[in-house]
């Protein structure tokens, strides 16, 4: 087993660096625009460096032929050694002139020109940077939302919300962070390190080999602490997603949190779960913060060794002083670049720990899959055929049979978890059956446009989904296009025609979050009009009025009587005074269906229906 971990950790790497590459494609333009500036920047950065041999000897040596430039007795020698030379050469043929004020002048313009540039191209560079880094995390998290809201519902049943809301935002910039941000960084700095490891070579190739001599244990080092940085990175987004989840719940349920006085709870769940994350991302930093410590330690080392054997060359005239001083002063300006390609290699680990939980999620096949067969209209009947369904592992919906003809209105009554709403959700197509299949007009389900078949229902749930927005917005939700007029319509014929008018802005007064400004009621209401503006061929009622007060069930009831008319539809209740009147009423029990028929037809059965008749109604 201990073999084959590093091979499937290898695997995954591999895995994970191709799908970026996939988001990072449509913008391969901005990163070779990115390379070229980050390599002038880095060029004219080492340029920089380089200056100081000139102004060493126009300061110190005027009188000396600043033309002929060799170094005397340079330990390097050879190829590097001459493109040294011709580069020196080329600098004093600029600013040299006979008088050593006007090469000064020369020499002071070339330096300002070559900070300016170097800037220039900084500033340049970071723009490009941004514009590459934030393109490409918009694309990844663009494609999450999409792929969330393409996932089948039985996903979301077995995900915690709050995990997932931290994977959108939380884990998606920690990826942004720690690779695709560090990309850039990574390309600036390796060229910074390229170009003065040039400039180092071509100075002296023994005393380069010196300074690099510790680049070994750094290796070793950074080889050695992956492993507790991946493990720290992990438990810290687990952690980070435990209190986003907390205070997901703890918002959404604040009423509870009050009513029950569970304030100190909350607190001390959120408390724990953030005290997680502060510990693993200490522990994080403490690694992730040793490494370049450690490695500067070692690269000081290396200095020393080199200002020492370097030193006695110079003493001994085997090297330029100013060869040395120009070496020295390379060699400190690669170590930034060198301790930001160990740091940024480090932040790869968090990154890959967060670009796996986002990839898990894009490689989640939705168990609902789309067919291809179009349909616009509802001709005959609905057929449930031999359905049976689990959640798990014990079925909630056992050999179910029935048809539901056009323009029939069929309810399905029963004890909770008999199965009723489980139905409802296979006839919606949000789930599949795990035996037996549903028919439309003859049609599998199955074979049929997902987007398309869903549009033939109006669906009005117990719990009154509502958003942040206008009175119009809500009630065309998902629908921009469809004109006031009709939305007008819709709300009278929803009996919420009244109360918006009342409303300050009318249509376009916003309701609050999840319609906390609007009564109950009045949220059922608009979640009505909702259902009717698009003009669906099946409506579907899944106790809609259970949550209400006797007032306002029947402002509700009279909204949906009024919208039944000549309307194929489905109803889910309780309260038995709601659904007398339907064509067909099904029973369930324990998941079977145990009684159908008329109201009149079941009371006289003496079973189920008749046992809740009877409940409801004992008092009258």
């Amino acid at each position: 087993m201990a073999r084959k971990e590093p091979k499937v950790q290898g695997e995954k790497k591999s895995k994970i660096i191709s799908g970026i590459m996939e988001f990072v494609k449509p913008y391969m333009g901005l990163l070779a625009l990115s390379f070229l500036l980050n390599t002038l920047f880095s060029a004219f950065a080492t340029i920089a460096i380089s200056l100081i041999n000139p102004i060493i000897q126009v300061l110190f040596k005027p009188e000396e032929n600043v033309g002929d430039k060799s170094p005397i007795g340079a330990v390097a020698s050879g190829g590097l050694n001459s493109l040294y030379n011709d580069f020196y050469d080329f600098i004093f043929d600029i600013v040299k002139e006979p008088d050593i004020t006007a090469t000064l002048i020369n020499l002071s313009i070339l330096v300002i020109t070559v900070f300016v540039l170097k800037n220039i191209f900084k500033y340049l560079s970071s723009v490009v940077g941004v514009k590459l880094e934030e393109g490409i995390i918009k694309s990844i998290r663009d494609k999450l939302f999409k792929k969330l809201t393409d996932l089948s519902l039985d996903f979301y049943s077995f995900s915690k919300q709050g995990t997932l809301i931290s994977i959108l935002t939380n884990d998606v910039q920690t990826l942004n962070q720690s690779t695709v941000m560090s990309l850039t960084i990574f390309i600036r700095e390796f060229i910074k390190v390229i170009l003065f490891l040039f400039l180092l070579l071509s100075i002296s190739t023994q005393l380069t080999l010196i300074a690099f001599s510790t680049s070994i244990a750094s290796l070793l080092i950074i080889r050695y602490s992956i492993k507790f940085l991946r493990r720290y990175a992990s438990r810290m987004q687990t952690s980070m997603a435990d209190y986003t989840t907390t205070l997901q719940e703890t918002i959404e349920g604040i009423r509870i949190v009050n009513a029950y006085n569970a304030q100190k709870v909350v607190n001390k769940k959120f408390c724990k779960d953030s005290e997680r994350y502060v510990t693993s991302a200490v522990k994080h930093k403490k690694v992730i913060t040793l490494i370049p410590v450690i490695n500067e330690i070692f690269a000081i080392t290396a200095l020393c060794v080199v200002l020492f054997v370097g030193g006695k060359a110079v003493l001994e005239g085997s090297m330029k002083a100013e060869d040395l001083l120009t070496f020295l002063f390379a060699l400190f300006s690669i170590m930034s670049p060198i301790s930001e390609l160990v740091n940024t290699f480090s932040k790869f680990q968090r990154g890959f720990v967060a670009a796996e939980r986002v990839f898990a999620i894009f490689d989640t096949k939705p168990t609902v899959e789309t067919g291809h067969k179009p349909i616009s209209k509802f001709e005959t009947a609905i057929d449930v055929k031999n359905i049976s369904f689990a959640y798990k592992n014990d079925n909630v919906l056992k050999n179910a049979d029935l048809t539901i003809a056009k323009n029939r209105k069929i309810a399905f009554v029963g004890p909770s978890g008999s199965g009723k709403s489980t139905l409802l959700d296979l006839i919606v197509r949000f789930y599949d059956p795990k035996k037996g299949s549903i028919e439309i007009d003859g049609t599998n389900i199955r074979d049929l446009d997902i987007t398309s078949y869903r549009a033939l229902f109006g669906i009005v749930s117990q719990e009154t989904i509502l958003f942040n927005d206008t009175v119009a917005n809500n009630i065309r939700y998902g629908n921009e296009d469809i004109p006031i007029e009709e939305i007008i319509e819709a709300a009278k014929q929803a009996n919420a025609f009244n109360f918006i008018s009342k409303l300050p802005l009318q249509f376009e007064t916003i309701i609050g979050d999840r319609g906390v400004n609007l009564s109950g009621g009045e949220r059922q209401r608009i979640a009505i009009a909702r259902a009717l503006v698009r003009k669906p061929e099946i409506l579907v009622f899944d106790e809609a009025t259970s949550a209400l007060d006797a007032e306002s069930e029947k402002v509700v009831q009279e909204a949906i009587n009024r919208s039944l008319k000549e309307k194929t539809a489905i109803l889910v209740a309780h309260r038995l005074a709601t659904i007398i009147d339907c064509d067909e009423i099904i029973v369930f029990n324990q998941g079977e269906i145990v009684e159908r028929g008329t109201h009149a037809e079941l009371i006289t059965q003496n079973g189920i229906y008749r046992n809740l008749y009877n409940i409801q109604f004992a008092e009258k």
